[in-house]
């Protein structure tokens, strides 16, 4: 059965996508999972991540980028080819069971066209279907699917949306990267219901915390509560703070560079402690709650 997960946050800067590839590699790696990760993002970090600019680049160039998928249904081409745009074994890990959907920069060029697609296709697809006429049959090949999604809940976003079991948003525990998360949850909410959809929120993830920060000690104090309260406004079943808290680390930031090559998983994210703990076995214990959640 596969699970497939949208990681949102509508704040950038907050280790989205850091998460994202964190999750994939270690489900991958030491959980033995075949993975898929869809970067939906403009910004491309999460396939610069996996693939590197070089082999990002010959993959734009050959028209087989995510971009393509949207642009081909506002210019009525047909350059995008899911068989040759899924990139097997990706990762500096060298991960057999880890593939990727590349993103491309050239969405921030047509995101806002896609509204028109519906009408170019007499409304035979919706604009938030793109993804999912390409991509559904794929799943099924995959233990889990995580999708990078862009800071808003635009279309692109949305189409992310439409073909997830569940949303994860990473969140630093500051008063800026959660004030929107109510306004996250409700508009899910709101779309789900609308287009009749299962997706329920997974969790709240605590990311770049430190200890040495009054205001996030205070935030993390008071956070629980709050987040719970959303979903008693809406009258939905509560979502859990994960109880795992991804800590500060510069080493985390550059265990995305691509072109360093670590041995294994361990050592690429484990260079370095935070507390107790290497930082491996935080994005270990995290993947082992996003495992029991997704289960529940």
């Amino acid at each position: 059965m596969t699970t497939v997960v949208s990681i949102i946050n509508l704040k950038g800067g907050v280790a989205k996508t850091t998460t994202t590839v964190q999750l994939a590699e270690c489900l991958a790696s030491e959980f033995s999972k075949k993975v898929l990760v869809i970067d939906l993002d403009p910004q491309t970090n999460a396939t610069i991540a996996l693939i590197g600019e070089e082999r990002w680049d010959e993959l734009d160039k050959q028209k087989q980028t995510l971009f393509y998928l949207f642009n081909d249904k506002l210019e009525e081409t047909s350059f995008f080819n899911i068989d040759k745009s899924i990139q097997p074994s990706v990762s500096n890990l060298r991960l057999s069971s880890l593939s990727l959907l590349a993103s491309s920069i050239k969405f921030i060029d047509i995101q806002d066209r896609l509204g028109d697609i519906a009408s170019k296709f007499d409304y035979a697809i919706a604009p938030m279907e793109v993804l999912k006429s390409a991509v559904y049959s794929k799943l099924k090949n995959y233990d889990y699917v995580l999708i990078d999604c862009p800071p808003n809940l635009g279309l692109i976003t949305r189409n992310g949306i439409e073909i997830s079991d569940y949303y994860l948003i990473p969140a630093i525990p500051d008063k800026l990267s959660t004030y929107g998360l109510p306004q996250i949850i409700k508009q899910i909410y709101k779309f789900g219901e609308a287009r009749k959809l299962p997706i329920k929120c997974l969790g709240l993830i605590i990311t770049k915390y430190s200890s040495s920060s009054n205001t996030h000690v205070q935030v993390m104090r008071d956070l629980p509560a709050r987040f719970g309260t959303i979903f008693n406004d809406l009258k939905i079943p509560k979502a859990p703070v994960f109880s795992t808290v991804m800590p500060q680390a510069n080493t985390t930031a550059e265990a995305m560079i691509f072109e360093d090559i670590p041995k294994s998983f361990r050592e690429k994210y484990g260079r370095s402690k935070s507390g107790n703990y290497y930082l491996y076995e935080y994005v270990i214990s995290l993947t082992k709650e996003l495992i029991k959640y997704a289960k529940t």
